[in-house]
């Protein structure tokens, strides 16, 4: 049979006959005696209210306004800080130390998915885990927080995702605090890799753009450590390792040592 005769129906109304092919039939059918009201009282009513209302509109929607005056206070593209300082000679990690870092955090995670999936969806620790009520949401209500509780798995499962964000976003700003040539108190360095722990993967948008603010706070930490102190690779040591967890772990490599 030639191509150019041929004619695939794919559904055809039986009950009413038509002189052309359908691709499928109609859903409903309102009546002819049906009138347009401003106010639909009935079902068919109602629907041909719809079906004109949609006639009157066009299937393609085109802005006819001049958004060139608008343009210039506009940006397609968040523009970002610019990329972390590079360590100092003497404080720089090696390869082969970001490597085990990462498998051990990588085990870490892997261990709180299990003990979550025991306590919370077994229903083995629903007495245990208690949500984390923070009364203060500020900076320094979380200081607070920060100070009298531990980072124990516990706690940190009684954590909902936006409380993670924020808290997480809480203890940039407290390293931000840190002064030249001083390093991060302990408590907060166990926090910190908590959230780390606890953060949902894949990444939010909004994640990746705080961890990526959290490795350029450390990389600024440890770029005014004095590396000729002798104790300044210990004082180095959380923010290599912070950095090497944001960069190798959560994928954002051009932050990387």
């Amino acid at each position: 049979m030639d191509s150019k005769n041929r004619r695939i129906i794919y559904k055809v109304n039986d009950k009413k006959k038509i002189d052309h092919d359908e691709l499928i039939t109609k859903c409903f059918e309102i009546g002819s005696d049906v009138e347009m009201k401003e106010i639909p009282l009935t079902g068919e009513e109602y629907l041909l209210k719809v079906m004109t209302e949609r006639a009157n509109v066009a299937a393609v929607t085109v802005c006819d306004k001049d958004i060139t005056q608008y343009a210039k206070n506009q940006s397609l593209f968040f523009k970002e800080p610019p990329g972390a300082k590079i360590a100092p000679d003497k404080l720089k990690t090696t390869i082969e130390w970001q490597k085990i870092q990462i498998a051990d955090f990588a085990q870490v995670r892997t261990s709180m998915a299990m003990i979550k999936t025991n306590l919370l969806e077994k229903g083995i620790g629903k007495k245990r885990v208690k949500p984390i009520v923070i009364q203060d949401q500020s900076l320094e209500g979380w200081k607070v927080f920060f100070v009298d509780h531990d980072s124990t798995i516990t706690c940190m499962l009684g954590f909902s995702p936006e409380q993670l964000h924020t808290g997480l976003e809480m203890l940039t700003e407290i390293l931000k605090e840190v002064p030249p040539g001083d390093t991060i108190d302990h408590k907060i360095g166990q926090w910190i890799y908590a959230f780390l722990a606890c953060s949902r993967h894949p990444l939010l948008s909004e994640t990746v753009s705080l961890l990526r603010d959290l490795a350029r706070t450390c990389a600024e930490i440890r770029s005014n450590i004095d590396q000729e102190e002798e104790d300044a690779y210990m004082k180095a040591a959380p923010m290599n390792l912070f950095i090497c967890i944001v960069a190798r772990y959560f994928e954002q490599y051009d932050l990387a040592d």
